[in-house]
């Protein structure tokens, strides 16, 4: 068996899906980049597989796809002797992914790079899925037949969604699993790649202020806020199949929720992190039908825009008719354990809402001996992914001037310069690196995934049942449905309706 490790020389990356968009869009512009800045192991080689004809030209602009926008944008100049010199590594092959001659052909492509590039050494191989997660278990399936390489690392790279909830789940890792082991297998949630989210480990373990405060002895209430100005434009067909809570709320949602709340892990780099958060997740019961609000985005006040914006959900041409898929979605959920028993976790995230947000607050509570006369929920520590990356503390400082002692509600924010927002491509750049560096502690165990389904199944079985509810419907471009605050007080949170 081979021992799990960094991969160092002899690699081939195949990327399955190639003509796809995640591949276009994610894939193939941190792989540039990653080359470009002489981060792969030396003659990296790649293959891209798809069912799709693709020209020459077109498989230029899927490589550089990325590159090209940014040309146009003004935010990078193109280096043309470097484009070409990374095409010159890059192939493609033409085939279907239920067809074991179409595999063989992709092995003998591989052993002609070995033989030519790799002084016929076998090569280690990373074989990414930027497909569909119906079509993972065929083709890992097809993959171990024919083109692991025995001896060598091998790695298959799957991406989230993982199945729609417990016994998919279970079924799709089962199936995965009786061909590969689980170090060989990696798990992306991109999310854990994002710079703010990776932020939250110095934040916890970098500093001595913060990581006392994070319990019930300090902590009264929890909030998870994730807006979107856009709707489901051009991918309603995915996402009715998904709707909110497993397109965000599932996943990358409940990971910021896991990495803030778990407890401190002996290393970053062994399994503990790992073993923390799925600890985390498992003290989590599934959350009670009772405690949601559902809503769905109607046409804006003003009607829809001429770049397509602005029309109601169920008026998209991709989405079925008369559709009930929530495009908001609040829950509450609570973690039974010694450090968070008592404290409300409170999640909200939604589509065509009237601001762009992401962040976490921990609502502290008010000090033993209050001796000013201070509001509900006065101090928190938040955590901003977007817009402008940012931790601040909300706290109560004395009002300038000789008027006597007003206090005034102040943020104390700390900002970097630079700093990523949720969604840029460095986030795929990082867990390319990590597969590469044999790091699998921001990629999801089985065990974590399985234990992300069981807190929403239940849930989600209610919601699509024939007895389900149907969403509130709120305008386009709006704060969301009405009954969200209503929801926020029953928690006992303050109301955000004014902010």
């Amino acid at each position: 068996m081979t021992t799990p490790g960094p991969i160092e020389e002899n690699s081939v990356v195949i990327v399955f899906g190639a003509s796809g968009d995640l591949a276009k869009k994610s894939t193939f512009p941190a792989l540039y980049t990653l080359w470009e800045e002489g981060l792969l192991p030396p003659k990296t080689q790649i293959i891209g597989y798809a069912r799709s004809d693709l020209s020459e030209e077109r498989l230029n602009e899927q490589l550089f796809w990325k590159v090209q926008d940014d040309v146009k944008e003004g935010h990078c100049e193109a280096d043309e002797g470097k484009m070409k010199e990374f095409r010159g590594i890059v192939r493609y092959v033409k085939g279907a992914y239920d067809q074991d001659d179409a595999f063989e052909a992709l092995e003998q492509l591989i052993k002609t790079i070995e033989k030519d590039t790799f002084s016929g050494a076998t090569s280690n191989r990373i074989f990414y899925l930027a497909l569909p997660p119906s079509s993972f278990a065929q083709v890992s399936a097809m993959i171990k037949k024919h083109n692991y390489a025995s001896g060598q690392i091998n790695r298959l790279v799957i991406e989230k969604p993982f199945g729609k909830d417990t016994d998919d789940c279970r079924g799709m890792m089962d199936s995965i699993g009786k061909d590969w082991r689980e170090d060989e297998i990696w798990r992306i949630d991109h999310y854990l790649g994002e710079e703010m989210v990776r932020e939250i480990y110095h934040l916890r373990f970098a500093n001595s202020f913060v990581e006392p405060l994070l319990s019930n002895k300090y902590v009264e209430a929890v909030s998870v806020v994730m807006k979107e100005t856009f709707g489901a434009e051009g991918r309603g067909g995915y996402f009715d199949e998904f709707g909110m809570i497993r397109d965000v709320g599932q996943n990358h949602l409940l990971q910021a929720i896991a990495i803030m709340m778990m407890d401190a892990p002996t290393s970053l780099t062994d399994d503990s992190l790992r073993a923390n958060k799925v600890r985390l997740l498992q003290a989590m019961p599934p959350v009670d039908t009772e405690d949601v609000v559902l809503g769905q985005y109607a046409a804006a006040e003003d009607g829809p825009k001429e770049d397509g914006t602005g029309k109601a959900y169920v008026d998209d041409e991709t989405v079925p008719d008369g559709s009930k898929t929530a495009t908001f979605a609040q829950w509450a959920m609570r973690v039974d354990n010694e450090r968070w028993k008592g404290v409300p976790v409170m999640v909200k995230c939604g589509k065509a809402l009237d601001r762009g947000l992401m962040e976490m607050t921990f609502h502290l509570r008010q000090p033993e001996h209050n001796v000013y006369d201070m509001p509900q929920h006065s101090n928190s520590l938040v955590i901003r992914m977007n817009p402008e990356p940012a931790v601040f503390f909300k706290a109560n400082l004395l009002k300038p001037g000789c008027r006597g002692e007003e206090t005034v509600h102040e943020e104390i924010k700390w900002t970097v310069p630079g700093r990523k927002v949720a969604g840029d491509k460095l986030a795929y750049e990082v867990v390319l690196t990590n597969i590469f560096k044999g790091d699998q502690s921001s990629f999801v165990r089985e065990d974590e995934v399985i234990a992300a389904w069981e807190i929403f199944t239940p849930l989600l079985q209610h919601i699509e049942g024939p007895n389900g509810p149907t969403p509130t419907l709120y305008a386009y471009g709006s704060a969301g449905p009405e009954e969200q605050y209503a929801f926020e007080e029953k928690l006992g949170l303050a109301s955000t309706k004014s902010s």
